[in-house]
């Protein structure tokens, strides 16, 4: 996607070494978590945003619920 190509856009401009790349987990994300978060809720599993969009009012339904 280009919110992916831009978000390796940075990377690359921040970590020269080649590879570097190879620390970072790869598949899907929500939020710019690891792929260990699809096993956090199944709602999760249909979601494949890095940008957080997918997670937008958690933290306010959180509150909410205490």
């Amino acid at each position: 996607s280009k919110e992916g190509y831009f978000y390796r856009t940075i990377f690359d401009g921040i970590f020269k070494n080649p590879t570097a790349c190879l620390t970072v987990p790869v598949g899907p994300s929500i939020a710019c978590s690891s792929p260990t978060a699809f096993l956090w809720s199944q709602q999760f599993a249909s979601m494949d945003d890095p940008s957080g969009r997918a997670v937008k009012g958690v933290h306010i339904q959180a509150i909410d619920t205490m």
